[in-house]
């Protein structure tokens, strides 16, 4: 299964080398903050950027472009977190220039499809799920899906649905399906080594999203011995 550690805003230099050598020998997606990006280089984890510019180039200072990251080593990049709309006010129109501007340099985007507690009782046709999948980038061959519902993410605490989690992974799933776009869904939220085992098998779910588990080391190695 794929597992994606998105580390965040977290981590001095001193403690990022640490978790390097940590996740060293570990087949992991790892997303740590832009200047540490080079201390990421030989292992058998694989790099991925937590953002990108929606500009492929330009006088936007601050901003990071797709090719940039490329040339970092970056495979990876994750497109549309939840807290990229509530902090920042980004778009689904951003998201399709961010996704579009990581495919065109090669990079998989790993593409976060969100929910709010609110539009899980709400939407019961999950509409608003197929909304931010039409976003997609036209023309896209392989995208990876995160999906998290925006209530348990960074939470251990909170009890999980997992029939809704498991429709609307398969609800995803018969979007991408019906498009002939290959794909992979992962799943993020309130994931700890006492649930992994039922997350793990759940239907049309191929791996996890994780930020806060991922930063407790004695977690994320029960977690990774779980599901690889």
């Amino acid at each position: 299964m794929i597992l994606v550690l998105n580390l965040k805003m977290n981590l001095t230099k001193t403690s990022i080398v640490e978790y390097e050598n940590f996740i060293h020998n570990k087949k992991v997606i790892v997303l740590p903050q832009y200047p540490y990006l080079l201390l990421f280089k030989k292992g058998s984890y694989a790099l991925g950027s937590q953002d990108v510019s929606k500009f492929a180039k330009g006088s936007f200072t601050g901003e990071v472009c797709a090719k940039g990251l490329k040339g970092l080593g970056v495979k990876y990049v994750l497109v549309g977190h939840s807290e990229r709309k509530e902090h920042f006010n980004e778009t689904l129109s951003d998201f399709k220039m961010k996704m579009q501007n990581t495919i065109d340099n090669e990079m998989i985007p790993i593409y976060c499809v969100n929910q709010t507690a609110e539009e899980k009782e709400s939407d019961p046709e999950l509409k608003l799920i197929e909304e931010q999948l039409e976003a997609l980038p036209e023309f896209v061959k392989y995208i990876m899906i995160a999906f998290e519902p925006t209530w348990l993410i960074g939470s251990t605490d909170e009890e999980l649905d997992i029939k809704h989690i498991e429709k609307v992974i398969l609800k995803i799933k018969d979007y991408l399906v019906e498009r002939n776009i290959n794909h992979s869904i992962i799943y993020g939220g309130g994931i700890t080594p006492d649930n992994v085992d039922i997350l793990k098998n759940i239907q049309g779910n191929e791996g996890f999203i994780m930020s806060s588990s991922a930063l407790e080391r004695d977690k994320l190695e029960i977690i990774y011995d779980k599901i690889k």
